[in-house]
C-alpha cells in the first residue's frame, strides 16, 4: 500500500467546535495551510514574518509534514499576524474567539488517496460502522523512539544518556540536522552549537564551555521532556488496550508496528470505554513497565512531567466515504475526533501502513 506518495495524497482539515466571530473575541484566529512543512517550522516562519515570538502563537497540535494540512492558529489580542500567500504556506485571518485552539479543536476531516491496494473486505466496513476501531496512537507518534528504547529509560540512567537520546539523529531529518547531532554525540559541542538553533544550541554551547551534563539537562524545555514522556504513555496505552482485546476474542486481526503488535477485533468486545494514561501514581501498568526494566517508583520524581488524562478505547469515523478512483487506488473521506489517527483506520481497512 502506498500512502503519502506526495503531500496532496493526504489532506487534513482541522475542525473547530465554534465558528470564529468577525466582531469580537480575546484571540485572533487564522487558518494555516502548509504542504511538505513541519508545524513548528511553519510557526517559526509565521513568527519571523510577523515579528512576534513563536511562543505567542497558539495551536492545537502538530500536523504531518508529508501532507497538505489546514489548521487553526491564534494570537492573543492586540497581537496580529501577517497574512501569507506562498505556494506551500498560506496564512489567512478568519475571525475572533474567546478561547485558544487547544480548547476548541473538535477533530480533523481527512481526504486520503491510497494506492496499490486490494479491495477492502466487506466485513471491515461492517466492523467500522458497528464496532469502530481501537483508538491506538499512530506509528508517527513514536518517531522519537530510537532502537526500541524510550527517553525515560535513558533518563533513569543519568543526564548524559538522556541528552544523547534527545540528540540522536533520525533518517528522516535533514542532512544538516543529522550532522549537527552526530557532532554532539561525538562530544564536539562547539561545532554542533554552530549548526543548531533553539534549545539544542543552548545545550551544546553550555557543554562546550565546560558545563556539566546535569546542568545542561536543565536547559531542555519542560515541554520537550513532557512530550518525550507522553510518547512513553502512548506506547503503554497501545500495549494495554491491545492486550485487553487479545484476551477477549479470537475473532481479530493482528498487525505489526514499530513497537510490537496491535490487535483489532472483528466483533464487539467488552473493554472499558476509557483507559487512564500511565502516571507514576497508577499501578495499572506495573506489569508492562516491568517488562522493559522500569520500576514505577523510580519515576515518582518525574510526576510533574506526566500529564494525567483518559483516552477513549474505541473510535468510529464519521461521514465515511470511499471511492475507487483507479484500479487499486481509493479515495477515502472521513472525520475523526481530536487525537485519533487516520493511519490507524487505514491499517485496519487495508491490512497495512
Amino acid at each position: 500500500m502506498k500512502v503519502k506518495s506526495k503531500p496532496g495524497d493526504f489532506k487534513v482539515f482541522e475542525v473547530l467546535k465554534e465558528k470564529p466571530s468577525k466582531r469580537d473575541g480575546k484571540y485572533r484566529y487564522y487558518t494555516l495551510f502548509k504542504r511538505g512543512i513541519e508545524t513548528k517550522e511553519a510557526i517559526g516562519r509565521v513568527a519571523k514574518l510577523s515579528r512576534v515570538s513563536p511562543k505567542e502563537i497558539l495551536y492545537g497540535g502538530l500536523k504531518d509534514k508529508n501532507a497538505e494540512t489546514t489548521q487553526f492558529i491564534a494570537v492573543r489580542r492586540p497581537l496580529k499576524l501577517k497574512e501569507i500567500k506562498d505556494e506551500n504556506l498560506r496564512l489567512c485571518f478568519v475571525g475572533y474567539l474567546d478561547r485558544p485552539p487547544k480548547e476548541l479543536i473538535e477533530g480533523n476531516r481527512f481526504e486520503v488517496l491510497v494506492r496499490g491496494v486490494r479491495k477492502v473486505p466487506e466485513e471491515r466496513f461492517r466492523v467500522l460502522e458497528d464496532v469502530g476501531i481501537p483508538n491506538y496512537y499512530g506509528e508517527q507518534r513514536f518517531t522519537p523512539v530510537r532502537g526500541g528504547r524510550f527517553f525515560v529509560q535513558e533518563l533513569l540512567k543519568g543526564p548524559k544518556c538522556a541528552l544523547v537520546s534527545l540528540f540522536a539523529p533520525a533518517g528522516w531529518e535533514s542532512s544538516l540536522s543529522r550532522r549537527a547531532k552526530k557532532l554532539f554525540i561525538q562530544g564536539k559541542f562547539k561545532e554542533a552549537s554552530s549548526l543548531f538553533r533553539g534549545w539544542r544550541r543552548k545545550v551544546s554551547d553550555f557543554l562546550s564551555r565546560g558545563g556539566s551534563f546535569e546542568e545542561a539537562l536543565k536547559l531542555v524545555p519542560k515541554e520537550e521532556i513532557e512530550f518525550q514522556l507522553n510518547v512513553f504513555q502512548s506506547y503503554l496505552f497501545n500495549r494495554l488496550l491491545s492486550d485487553l482485546i487479545k484476551g477477549k476474542t479470537p475473532n481479530l486481526v493482528k498487525f505489526k508496528y514499530k513497537l510490537g503488535y496491535l490487535y483489532y477485533p472483528l466483533e464487539s468486545v467488552s473493554v472499558p470505554v476509557e483507559l487512564p494514561a500511565f502516571t507514576p501514581k497508577l499501578d495499572l501498568y506495573d506489569s508492562l513497565i516491568s517488562q522493559i526494566g522500569v520500576d514505577r517508583k523510580s519515576l515518582f520524581h518525574l510526576s510533574d512531567y506526566f500529564h494525567s488524562f483518559k483516552r477513549k478505547t474505541f473510535v468510529k469515523p464519521k461521514d465515511f466515504e470511499i471511492e475507487e478512483v483507479n484500479k487499486g487506488s481509493y479515495l477515502l473521506k472521513f472525520f475523526l475526533p481530536s487525537g485519533s489517527y487516520a493511519t490507524n483506520l487505514l491499517r485496519f481497512l487495508f491490512s497495512a501502513v
